[in-house]
């Protein structure tokens, strides 16, 4: 089954549950400023900082929701509309995914919707190795999130890809950053995949999972669709 299928499919009971259709009830998605997003961070490499990503927000009856893409749009939908999104394009995943985060935030189906900021993503960086512990060898880094670079390549043998083309053939922290053209061999190579949550966003998800490798996705992207999904995650500053 599709697994955006079930995310819609799951979201549509939850509207039925809590007889949600038909209320005036509307998720705004905006694109937020990289300081509305993450704040003042002392470090300044960050995708959101340099322009690479932006921030999608839905807000749900209060609730907010989020999620990192690279496309974006600024509209309103009811909350039954999201169900008719086509999810085509990364823009309207995106607003998809904001929305579904919102919704189940205000339900209280999930937590951690709403980005770290200043020094937490420093802080959440720290935490890293002693949350995976010392069973892996090989970590294979998806998305370069420069504070979880510095981090695991620390304690650990690190393979980063990357979808930036200017990030691609550059070395951060010792590491070597190459392109998801070689997905397939990294992920051989791995012991744990850790993968940004925004892959549900562009749609490389699938890459990731059933692979008979372990994997854990950070961030608050990925918030809600781990709940219905089963999947494990990490986000140890999100709010």
């Amino acid at each position: 089954m599709n697994l955006y299928y079930k995310l819609k499919k799951a979201l549509e009971n939850k509207i039925k549950e809590y007889n949600l259709t038909g209320q005036n009830i509307s998720v705004r998605c905006k694109a937020l400023s990289a300081s509305e997003a993450i704040g003042e961070p002392s470090d300044k490499d960050y995708p959101i900082i340099k322009g690479k990503e932006v921030m999608v927000e839905a807000v749900f009856k209060g609730a907010k929701g989020q999620a990192f893409t690279e496309e974006f749009e600024n509209t309103d939908y009811l909350v039954e509309d999201l169900l008719k999104i086509s999810l085509n394009s990364n823009k309207k995943r995106a607003s998809f995914i904001a929305g579904l985060n919102a919704v189940f935030r205000h339900l209280k189906l999930c937590d951690k919707t709403v980005h770290c900021k200043d020094n937490e993503p420093k802080k959440c960086a720290d935490e890293l190795s002693s949350h995976i512990g010392g069973d892996y060898n090989n970590i294979l880094l998806i998305g370069h999130q420069p504070r979880f670079l510095e981090a695991l390549a620390t304690d650990y043998q690190v393979r980063v890809l990357d979808m930036d083309k200017d990030n691609i053939g550059s070395k951060r922290f010792g590491v070597s950053i190459e392109s998801a053209d070689i997905t397939d061999d990294a992920v051989k190579w791995s012991d744990l995949i850790f993968a940004t949550g925004s892959t549900i966003v562009n749609d490389t998800i699938g890459n990731f999972i059933n692979r008979n490798k372990p994997v854990i996705f950070y961030g608050v992207t990925i918030s809600a669709p781990a709940k219905i999904l089963n999947l494990k995650t990490y986000c140890y500053c999100g709010h």
